[in-house]
This record gives C-alpha cells, structure tokens and sequence, in this order.
C-alpha cells in the first residue's frame, strides 16, 4: 500500500491555477489544456474528497472554505518541490535568470526583497535589468519582465500582477506642521507630479475640485517623486503597492483617504522559449505569493 493517499497529480495541478485565477478558463490556458478537461479533473477531485471546492458563481470562481484549506497545502506542498528541483537543477547545469524590470518597481519593491527571491532560487546568477520598457516578448536578452500597461490592455504574454489605488500622500512633518483635513487644504500646498499631471487631474475630478495646475514640481520618476515627499517638500500622488514602503516605515502619510483606481496595471511577462525555465517559475510564484502578502490577499496569508 502506497504510503501517501493523494488524488492524482494533474487534478493538483488545475485546481491550483483555477484557483489562482478564480478562473477555470484562465487556468486551463496557463496548463494548455482545455477548460473542460481541467472542469472534469476538478469534478473528480471534490467527488474524492466529498466536498465541493468552488462556489460557481458569474464568469468566476470562489473558494469554500474547504477549498481554502486544501490550495494552502497545495501551494506550500508545490513550493517545497520547486525549491528541491531548483537545488537538484543547479547542481548539474548552473542556472541565470535575466529580469527586466520597470525602474520604478524594481528601486520601490523588488530590490528591498532581493534577499528573500534570491534565497528561493539557490545557486543561480540573477541579473535585474531596470528598463523603462520590454521590446517584444522576443527578446532573447531576457527571461521575464515586470513592466505596467493599460489596465485591460496586456502585452504579450502578459499576465496582470495588480492595479493599485491612487491617493494623496505626504511626509508626517509636514502634515504637523501644515495639517491637511481635506482636498481642500491642498490648494495651499506645493504639487509634487510624477511624469505628468494626468493623476493630479483625475484626483481632482474625482473630489469635484478646480485646481490650477500650472505650478509645482515634476519630475520623471516615481523614486524621485517619492523621496521629494518623504523629505516634506511637497504632496505627491502615492499608491498602495509602490508607495507601500514609505507608508508602512513612517516616511509617508495618507493626509486622508480619498483616491481612486490607477488607469494602468503591473504585468508579468515570460518571454517566448523561456517558460520552461526552473527559475522563471519559482520567481513567479515567489512575486504573487509576495504580492499577495502586500495587498492583504487572505488566502495568502493562510498560506504564508
């Protein structure tokens, strides 16, 4: 008798990105398998188990409860091997993996977490390319890329990371020293713009405020706009991914919590030929895994 009693591994396998994209169709494009195949596999799969793993709802998928507590160990169960095959990989054929990387990203996000990928990746050469762009999906120089576009407009082989939330943020010196109660109190204060006044604009629009715009200070990064907050030389407009740091570490305030939703996303792209890449996969899981845990996703949390 077998030592381990497990359902069979394919039925793993589509539940898993099924539930990560809360999508059966999404799923089964990511595995190249049809939708019905994956549909059948999870069928099979809550008919062994004797409980239903999904709640069908319009166009997506939820979890139950008992769908929670089976993709936790699923996802926990599938890091351990991909750790282990990395180790084994690397030992035979020393791995690189090439990731370029929008600029802002990579100084706000990705390389105060370098640490924590690089160790889940042993023995392989990371190289961080920060580039305002990814050419095409072609691209032999690289292996995945993390750069924004539109929201509903992804590039090849993109699949979407997040769309942050868009609100004012300022240094705690200066919000003592010139105490920001309302969009109104902005009218005093010095703009800072990141790259252009576009979400200034919206800002406005959306609390029903005509501000002259002519004057402040732009500049032509985030990082840059960031850090000109965090030194209390103006108001920028922050978000709830990028700006995260600053928050969380006291360097930045949310004066109040009027914002709206970010016209762009973040997308992770693989580029053509390297799917099959060991690395690309582990730093994929790692990113939404590590995402997940940003944004307050509970079912990362479980699993964390």
């Amino acid at each position: 008798m077998s030592k381990f009693r497990l359902p069979v591994l394919n039925y793993l396998t589509g539940f898993e990105a099924a539930a990560r994209h809360q999508s059966i169709k999404k799923g089964s494009d990511e595995l190249h398998v049809t939708h019905s195949a994956v549909s059948r596999n999870i069928l099979k799969l809550e008919r062994q188990l004797g409980c239903p793993l999904f709640e069908r709802r319009h166009r997506r998928i939820v979890l139950t409860p008992e769908g929670e507590i089976l993709l936790g160990a699923v996802d926990t169960g599938f890091s351990y091997i991909q750790h282990a095959i990395m180790q084994l990989s690397v030992k035979h054929s020393p791995q690189r993996l090439t990731v370029s990387v929008d600029p802002d990203f990579a100084a706000l996000w990705l390389v105060p977490r370098l640490a924590e990928f690089h160790a889940s990746v042993p023995n392989t050469l990371v190289e961080i390319r920060a580039e305002k762009s990814l050419g095409t999906a072609d691209d032999t120089r690289i292996h995945c890329a993390i750069h924004y576009s539109e929201a509903g407009n992804p590039p090849d082989n993109g699949e979407i990371l997040f769309r942050s939330r868009l609100f004012p943020v300022c240094s705690p010196a200066l919000q003592v020293s010139s105490p920001l109660r309302s969009p109104e109190d902005l009218r005093s204060c010095v703009l800072l713009f990141d790259r252009s006044k576009v979400e200034w604009q919206q800002y406005f629009r959306n609390v029903s405020m005509k501000v002259d715009l002519g004057l402040g200070i732009l500049f032509n990064a985030t990082t840059l706009c960031m850090d000109a907050a965090a030194r209390g030389q103006g108001v920028a407009i922050g978000d709830d991914f990028l700006a995260e740091m600053h928050l969380s570490e006291g360097r930045l305030v949310k004066p109040f919590d009027s914002g709206f939703l970010s016209r762009n996303a973040y997308y992770f792209i693989v580029t053509k030929g390297a799917a099959g890449h060991p690395a690309v996969s582990a730093f994929r899981h790692w990113l939404l895994r590590s995402i997940s845990r940003v944004r307050g996703d509970p079912r990362a949390a479980k699993r964390g």
